[in-house]
């Protein structure tokens, strides 16, 4: 018997029930439909169902009526991107889905493209009280806690780069692995320096994260920090124990990064707190004026000048550092 399935109008009818809350006429379609089956109806071009619509918008009351009256397997069918309807209810912050979706078994480790989990989903979204409960919600559920995608990042580097400390107590609590490293060595205090969130990093360093540990360049969190124009995060690696000294591999000083990046005022601190030489060369003879000079920050290489950055330096292509303003 060829299934029925429903028309573009008849769709559309189900998908805004469902968005206002209701599940009135997804009941009565799939009444009078009884050889079609819900997780086989894609809903959008991205191949959720509606299962993932439901989860998405913390519809309880269509994920209870799907998981009890049909196959409660296809709980964990999944979209284009192997997301569940366990990613979207993670993703959206969506706490009562989620304890619904794990009580029909709900896979918690089930993989989307590029290998993230429900749990690094929730990760992402910290910013209310809903998001700390799903992720003890996971935990308890058997979360793995050190899973890693594609680019090696784990919950560690999704949870310091979001910046809350309590989700990341919670996580440490679990077992999570602190001295991992992405595909590009960075760690978690790389990625708390990045986006300056201090909290996580005394946090970590309490727990003696490395705070000197190079990635794959050869940056520090230190580093990353000056990239970042985080001066509050420099202030305080340094005091505990950041080298003020560190260059990455191409012997790029903190005074390089941050005149790459026009920062008059982490400049200044450089220059002056830390008294780094003005003159320093990396491996292609690139001075600080240089770099200001190659990324177009005119106002940061008119700075550097005026605290005595000497323009007839050449670099290894024999360029002086006003020849790179385009």
């Amino acid at each position: 018997m060829a299934l029925h399935k429903p028309s573009e109008i008849e769709l559309r009818k189900v998908l805004k029930d469902i968005q206002n809350g209701n599940h009135t006429i997804l009941k009565d379609f799939l009444k009078s439909s009884p050889n079609v089956h819900w997780s086989s109806i894609h809903i959008d071009k991205q191949g959720n169902t509606i299962l993932h619509l439901a989860a998405r918008l913390g519809n309880t009351n269509v994920i209870t009526y799907l998981m009890e009256n049909f196959h409660p397997k296809a709980v964990n069918c999944k979209n284009k991107d192997d997301k569940t309807a366990l990613h979207e209810a993670a993703q959206f912050g969506q706490f009562e889905s989620s304890k619904i979706l794990l009580k029909y078994g709900a896979d918690v480790n089930a993989l989307k493209r590029a290998d993230w989990t429900p749990l690094m989903l929730v990760c992402t979204k910290i910013n209310s009280n809903e998001n700390y409960k799903i992720l003890d919600l996971f935990l308890k559920g058997g979360a793995l806690v050190n899973c890693r995608n594609k680019d090696g990042w784990t919950c560690l580097h999704l949870i310091c780069r979001e910046g809350n400390v309590e989700m990341l107590e919670l996580l440490v609590k679990s077992g999570l692995n602190l001295t991992v490293k992405s595909k590009n060595g960075r760690t978690g205090l790389h990625v708390a320096a990045l986006h300056g969130h201090s909290k996580i990093i005394n946090k970590l360093l309490d727990l003696n994260s490395n705070v000197n540990e190079i990635d794959s360049i050869g940056n520090t969190p230190l580093h990353e920090a000056v990239l970042g124009g985080q001066l509050d995060i420099c202030r305080i690696l340094i005091k505990r124990g950041a080298d003020i000294s560190c260059k990455n591999n191409l012997n790029l000083t903190l005074l390089h990064l941050a005149s790459s990046q026009g920062n008059i005022e982490m400049i200044s601190f450089i220059l002056k707190d830390l008294m780094i030489n003005i003159n320093e060369t990396c491996k292609t003879g690139l001075t600080p004026l240089h770099c200001a000079a190659k990324n177009n920050h005119k106002e940061a290489y008119e700075f550097l000048i005026k605290q005595g950055a000497d323009t007839n330096i050449l670099d290894k292509f024999h360029r002086k550092a006003s020849e790179y303003f385009s």
